[in-house]
């Protein structure tokens, strides 16, 4: 008979417990995601995922108008699509797999170096890639694309393709390189929230940068000699890349360089001893 009376008397007591854990959790959760976003004021972290967030921009922007350029303007048919797609991402994924290691000892294991050249790459290739359309709609005026359409799409096709792939190849070393700065200037335990936060910043670049090209490119071209070139607001699309690249460079060497700057002092203060990896995050919490 007690047995009822007793389990809604022990209901009683833990209820104030849990509730109590259950306001602990949300806290903690809080109090997660308020450090996570803390790393953006940091001095070494914010700049890095300023410009990893404006390289997502960049790159999504100039992504999401080729195939509208292919296949409004180059006309091509939904199978060269297909193969163009492929080939860009299988060419990332060959990249990452043999090729950034080599790249990166190549560079002296200096991951801002294959960051510049990364964004460098990527500067050239749009502009081919400009380029390469303006002639294929150039050469639809004359009297002679007619008799040499096959000549000029498989032409067409291979450069626009090759162009792809090295603006695929090198924004993808430019992410990785400034992945690799992020990490390393982290304690381990740091990491998983920076890897989160740059994913995240990612992702959100992916949202402004396709509205973006695409609004560049419905306006149509920047000037009257532009317009002359063909290929409509793509060279306005490759424009405003190219300027936000030019951006992402420059903030690049002003934080390499004060980086470098420090640790020299550091190590000349230390007489050359490496110093352990201490959390970023405690040290800006001192300096606060």
């Amino acid at each position: 008979k007690d047995h009822p009376k007793k389990h809604k008397e022990d209901s009683k007591e833990d209820s104030p417990a849990s509730a109590q854990q259950s306001g602990t959790q949300s806290t903690s959760f809080l109090q997660s995601i308020q450090k996570t976003l803390s790393y953006l004021r940091h001095p070494t972290i914010g700049p890095l995922m300023f410009i990893k967030f404006l390289n997502g921009v960049s790159s999504s922007a100039f992504t999401t108008v080729l195939p509208l350029i292919l296949a409004n303007k180059l006309q091509f048919s939904t199978t060269q699509m297909g193969y163009f797609m492929s080939a860009s991402s299988l060419s990332v994924a060959a990249f990452a797999a043999v090729g950034i290691s080599p790249a990166m000892a190549y560079m002296g294991n200096q991951p801002d170096r294959l960051a510049f050249v990364g964004i460098g790459c990527r500067l050239v290739s749009m502009v081919v890639f400009g380029v390469v359309v303006s002639w294929v709609m150039s050469m639809s005026t004359m009297a002679s694309f007619e008799e040499n359409i096959i000549t000029i799409s498989t032409k067409g096709l291979m450069a626009t393709t090759l162009a792809s792939v090295t603006v695929s190849i090198s924004s993808h070393m430019h992410a990785t390189s400034l992945t690799t700065l992020t990490t390393g200037t982290v304690s381990t335990e740091e990491r998983g929230a920076i890897l989160g936060l740059e994913h995240g910043l990612f992702s959100m670049a992916r949202i402004v940068g396709p509205p973006l090209g695409t609004t560049l490119l419905a306006r149509g071209p920047a000037s009257s000699f532009i317009s002359e070139l063909g290929a409509g607001g793509l060279w306005k699309v490759i424009l405003v890349c190219i300027l936000m690249d030019f951006v992402l460079m420059a903030l690049l060497k002003v934080w390499s360089t004060r980086e470098y700057t420090k640790i020299k002092t550091i190590d000349s203060k230390t007489d050359g001893d490496s110093m352990p990896c201490r959390p970023l995050m405690e040290d800006h919490d001192h300096s606060d």
